[in-house]
């Protein structure tokens, strides 16, 4: 399980793995019995984690994306390193993905952190709002609780805010926050120690009715709402 602070940096080397075996330029480096972490991806993780859940591997339980990499978890004794090797030899070429976008309303006066992440970035309120709204965020992996996309990039110029000091005991479900090169959307009440810069009014996840509509792949892009504005959109999905 992913914490609400790992990045893409910082990956193990390979030579730190067992079990490596090369697929053109993939790495399936082994993880236990029944779980494997699939490296140097020709395509992109979350095109890769789709495929071998299309491909109807028996045994399979998951393909999970993350950044650069993909986590693949089977039944044990089901899933074999040699399968997986086909299976990705397979993939030449991959269909083309759907390009999904979310849009999400943020009402940035609810951000308890923003002034201070303004005055550390050197930027006015309006500024920062433009900026943070001025792209769209790809998705590159679901983790630390359900539903809980990890975005970027942040431009440039909203980048290298580092996590509070102290994580908050609570953070409120719908709360946007930002770290590093970052954001992210808080879909459940969590502990968590990013900035918080607003909050959207929009149910994200919901566990019981299985609704996770943000997946690794897919793109956000934020929309400024006033405060009069949040409460009529308070519990209404994505």
């Amino acid at each position: 399980m992913m914490d609400e602070g790992e990045d893409s940096s910082g990956q193990r080397s390979l030579n730190e793995g067992v079990g490596i075996n090369a697929v053109d330029k993939m790495k399936i480096e082994a993880l236990g019995d029944s779980g494997w972490i699939i490296r140097d991806l020709d395509f992109p993780a979350h095109a890769v984690a789709e495929q071998l859940r299309f491909l109807g591997i028996p045994g399979l339980l998951d393909a999970a994306a993350s950044y650069d990499t993909v986590g693949v978890f089977g039944e044990p004794g089901a899933v074999t390193e040699r399968l997986l090797a086909t299976a990705l030899s397979s993939m030449s070429s991959l269909p083309p993905q759907p390009l999904v976008v979310h849009e999400i309303p943020v009402c940035y006066e609810m951000g308890e952190d923003l002034a201070e992440v303004c005055d550390q970035l050197h930027l006015e309120a309006e500024e920062f709002k433009s900026l943070h709204q001025s792209q769209e965020y790809e998705c590159f992996a679901v983790g630390f609780c359900p539903g809980f996309g990890y975005l970027g990039w942040l431009p440039e110029r909203l980048a290298g805010i580092p996590r509070k000091p102290t994580p908050r005991i609570r953070v409120e479900a719908g709360s946007v926050a930002l770290t590093g090169r970052q954001t992210a959307v808080y879909p459940l009440i969590r502990p968590g120690g990013w900035n918080i810069i607003g909050r959207t009014p929009l149910t994200l996840v919901d566990v019981q009715d299985n609704y996770f509509p943000i997946t690794a792949g897919d793109f956000v892009r934020f929309v400024a709402i006033r405060l009069d504005e949040f409460d009529p959109l308070l519990g209404k999905r994505l």
